[in-house]
């Protein structure tokens, strides 16, 4: 299967959150099929919709892959129990979170996968570290650098530190 550009949103809100977002990183780059391109900056944000809990940090990775799109979606969320992730509800705190938001230009919709991530225009903590690395990119015939400029990024605070593959 041909080389395909994707890109992985990675989020975490319980205990050590950048280091199990390098963990993530680390273990998808470590998949043959995968290759983490490039990591946007780290991004601290309230947790929506979740009641009082920590705050989440948010990143994107562009990866690419020969992997297909399900294929892709079932090693984000294998990377997610090796973590240690428990699935308590739509929106609980998690360890690690792994959403495949983009995979080369395919829309995909199934029961498993929605890709793009339909609500990719409205998450500012999507869309602004996907615009560090890839300000070209369509999303919904959107460019995000478009999608970026209507977003406000009043709650969000760029972490200080980064992530690496």
């Amino acid at each position: 299967m041909p080389l395909v550009r994707a890109y992985i949103a990675l989020g975490s809100n319980l205990g050590d959150r950048l280091g199990q977002m390098q963990s993530a990183l680390v273990r998808l780059a470590g998949d043959e099929c995968l290759q983490v391109v490039q990591v946007s900056p780290v991004y601290e944000n309230r947790a929506v919709g979740m009641g009082a809990v920590d705050d989440f940090l948010n990143a994107i990775a562009e990866v690419e892959t020969s992997l297909a799109p399900l294929e892709l979606l079932d090693r984000c969320l294998a990377v997610e129990t090796e973590l240690g992730r428990v699935r308590t509800g739509q929106w609980a705190p998690r360890t690690i979170d792994l959403d495949v938001i983009a995979y080369g230009e395919a829309t995909i919709e199934c029961e498993r996968l929605h890709v793009p991530h339909p609500r990719i225009a409205e998450r500012d903590f999507v869309v602004h570290p996907l615009h560090a690395i890839a300000p070209e990119l369509r999303i919904r015939g959107q460019r995000v650098a478009d999608l970026a400029a209507t977003l406000s990024k009043e709650g969000l605070t760029l972490h200080p530190l980064s992530l690496n593959a």
